[in-house]
């Protein structure tokens, strides 16, 4: 099973790249924009390992670090910070434990890839200082090399979709005892909120913080094969469109009792709009996360 990365930091144009290469590495990642959503998801998550940006709006990096370690679901999870400060200045700031490490920005993601197969695949108790390559092409010291084997290299990119599994209950079928047609725009429905969430966008949060909406404008349906009570589905979601102002969500429902068969494909096409009910254009940092899922 792959190990889950949290990564908090409010820069979307380092955050996307960096999701994308450590999920291309084969690990699971999700992302909050501030330490706030930062939290929340650690409880929810409860991640193997995060990366924690210092300064951030609001809660900064060093109070986050505090609330994770005084919480007894997180307080042996690694963090690595990931700061501009020196180690001396951090230390300052913070009480460092044994599963504490620091990267110095600018980082390269060949050198935060090295260090957390080390923390991941090693589990070293010792604090780590690596000043990295930075992203403009200007020299810099090369990261110290591993004590042991280096670091695997990144595996062939992955198809970009999301999965999670729902068990057919009685009051999903039908008296024919399959399921009801109508079921499937919820598992869809609940396909693009579990996509949004894994990428740290809980959409409620557009709603109440962004007033931002997603009105339904489209939805259709491909029934493929029939599936009956306690039956085991995959739901496997993507984004089909990213336009200007809208967006189009794609699943496929797979039967696991049915050795893996596509039994639907269930299409959503959803616009963008304010609380006025007005046209917006998707956020940059929305369209950043979204983009590496768009499958045509």
């Amino acid at each position: 099973m792959s190990r889950t990365i949290l990564v908090v930091d409010d820069d979307v144009t380092l955050v996307a790249p960096l999701k994308d290469g450590l999920e291309s590495a084969g690990y699971r990642v999700a992302v909050a924009f501030d330490a706030a959503q930062g939290l929340l998801l650690a409880q929810e998550l409860r991640p193997d390992l995060i990366i924690l940006d210092f300064y951030m709006p609001g809660v900064d990096g060093g109070a986050a670090y505090e609330r994770l370690r005084a919480s007894p679901l997180t307080s042996a999870t690694p963090v690595i910070f990931s700061t501009g400060l020196t180690l001396e200045e951090l230390k300052g700031r913070i009480k460092p434990g044994a599963r504490t490490f620091f990267l110095r920005k600018p980082v390269g993601f060949s050198g935060i890839l090295s260090v957390v197969n080390q923390v991941l695949g090693e589990d070293r108790q010792a604090i780590t200082k690596v000043t990295l390559p930075n992203t403009t092409g200007t020299p810099a010291p090369k990261a110290p090399e591993p004590e042991t084997a280096p670091a695997p290299a990144p595996a062939a990119r992955k198809s970009k979709f999301h999965e999670f599994q729902v068990r057919v209950t009685y009051a999903d079928t039908d008296k024919a005892g399959i399921i009801y047609y109508a079921n499937y725009l919820k598992y869809l429905e609940q396909g693009r909120t579990e996509l949004l969430r894994a990428l740290g966008v809980r959409y409620r949060d557009l709603e109440v913080s962004r007033k931002l909406f997603l009105p339904a404008v489209e939805a259709r349906c491909e029934y493929l094969a029939p599936s009956r009570y306690d039956d085991l589905l995959t739901i496997r979601t993507w984004i089909a469109d990213l336009g200007r102002a809208s967006i189009a969500f794609s699943c496929e429902v797979v039967d696991v009792e049915l050795g893996g068969k596509v039994v639907a494909r269930v299409h959503s096409r959803h616009a963008v709009v304010t609380d006025l009910w007005r046209p917006a254009r998707v956020p940059a940092d929305l369209r950043l996360l979204l983009a590496p899922y768009v499958q045509p």
